[in-house]
């Protein structure tokens, strides 16, 4: 009894921690340098926890016990058993180098960043009901790019620079429920972040700069909204443990609203002083493009699974103050991954670690002479299970590659080191006495 009302408290314990954590954005922190996440409202994330990460971003089509995850909602009910709770909690670092040949050189650049990466928490309603609450990066944007002039009468030469950061993160709330091999599932979610953009004309000439200096042009666009998706997995039992499932998920556009702040910056070197032209705030809206994924798994039941996701965003729906983009394309996405699980009663070390291994093939909403941006990436991870309890800390590694420098394009690679620890607790048990 002690020990079932400890597991009580720490739950407990965590929840509140969970909730404190729930209104701090994910994406606040400087993310990689990447020219890609210019362009929209920043790049998706192309990952959630460690586990899917790891199966090379493996998720919608997944029912098994444990395979719950917020990319499918209906995943939920088959993924959380009746006696337990469940918390994953992420973390992850990343580093990337970018890469571009222009007049004859080769030109490069490399950064880091890292910090919390996944908040999930699951829990039993009733056997046929399931609910969880998640707190996730959706997109994330930190990009610089520089042009320079030729000199021009009057003028001379000058540097225009494009700077950005921010993103898009989302605290939801997900609902399953089902009976024999169907499950339903939505999410009702928040979205919310800023994004800050910069525009900076130096006049590079000395002459000149005396009299004018530089100029700026700064907009903070702080935006937020609810967003809704849907799912639904069928999970037909072949024979004994196997199953088969197949999986979709429909996420709709979704109406942030925002609240746009411009200033107008200029400085003055023969004066020493600067000058700011502010307006007032504007309100608009921003349209987040609807996506559609599907998914396909087979798996042995305590052995393995494999299988693959399919995704479509309508990138061609996103609008920014009424504003839509030309150059946004929409998009599609392939994943494909492996687990082997992790047997707890193996006599083998080796064999009570779960492996997993997975790679992925993207298209980007822009493109190059017309032809849209590939990206591509392979990923591996290990499930390393806690002495005396049912908790995982699972490790992650993600290497991606986005455009190509032998085609002219600015060539990005980029590794990820995700870790997380995953805790499941029995709950909702009566004691027994002898």
């Amino acid at each position: 009894m002690a020990k079932n009302r400890a597991g009580r408290i720490k739950i407990c314990l965590w929840a509140v921690f969970f909730s404190f954590l729930l209104p701090v954005p994910l994406c606040a922190q400087t993310g990689m340098l990447s020219p890609y996440s210019a362009f929209g409202a920043g790049s998706i994330q192309p990952y959630l926890n460690v586990r899917n990460m790891a199966m090379g971003g493996l998720a919608v089509g997944l029912s098994g016990p444990g395979d719950m995850n917020p990319f499918n909602p209906a995943s939920y009910r088959t993924g959380v058993d009746t006696l337990s709770v469940r918390f994953d909690i992420g973390f992850n670092i990343g580093m990337n180098r970018l890469r571009q040949k222009m007049a004859g050189e080769r030109l490069q650049n490399q950064s880091t960043a890292g910090g919390l990466s996944n908040l999930e928490f699951y829990f039993p309603v009733c056997k046929w009901y399931k609910m969880a609450v998640y707190l996730l990066p959706v997109t994330n944007m930190y990009y610089r790019s520089s042009f320079m002039s030729d000199a021009g009468p009057g003028i001379g030469q000058t540097q225009l620079i494009h700077e950005g950061d921010g993103g898009l993160s989302k605290a939801g709330w997900g609902h399953s429920l089902g009976w024999g091999p169907v499950s339903v599932g939505v999410n009702l979610s928040y979205m919310f972040g800023s994004l800050d953009q910069t525009t900076s004309l130096v006049f590079l000439d000395d002459t000149l700069a005396y009299y004018a200096g530089k100029a700026k042009y700064y907009t903070e666009t702080k935006l937020n909204g609810f967003a809704l998706d849907a799912g639904i997995t069928y999970a037909a039992r072949i024979k004994n443990s196997q199953y088969l499932t197949l999986g979709a998920v429909y996420s709709m556009s979704t109406t942030l609203y925002g609240k746009r702040t411009v200033i107008a910056q200029g400085e003055y070197s023969s004066l020493n002083d600067t000058a700011f032209w502010p307006e007032a705030a504007k309100r608009g809206k921003v349209i987040f493009p609807s996506m559609l994924r599907a998914g396909i798994s087979y798996e042995q039941r305590g052995q393995y699974v494999v299988g693959a996701d399919f995704t479509y965003v309508w990138w061609k729906e996103y609008k920014d103050y009424g504003h839509a983009y030309d150059y946004l394309k929409n998009t599609f996405s392939v994943n494909v991954g492996a687990e082997l699980k992790h047997d707890p009663q193996a006599n083998s070390k080796a064999r009570r670690v779960a492996y997993r291994i997975g790679g992925f093939y993207q298209q980007q909403c822009v493109a190059d002479n017309g032809k849209q941006l590939q990206a591509f990436g392979i990923s591996l991870g290990v499930g390393i299970p806690v002495r005396k309890s049912r908790s995982i800390i699972n490790v992650g590694l993600q290497y991606g590659r986005i455009g190509a420098l032998n085609k002219g394009q600015i060539q990005e690679d980029y590794l990820r080191i995700g870790v997380s620890f995953a805790s499941v607790e029995t709950w909702f048990v009566k004691p027994r006495y002898d």
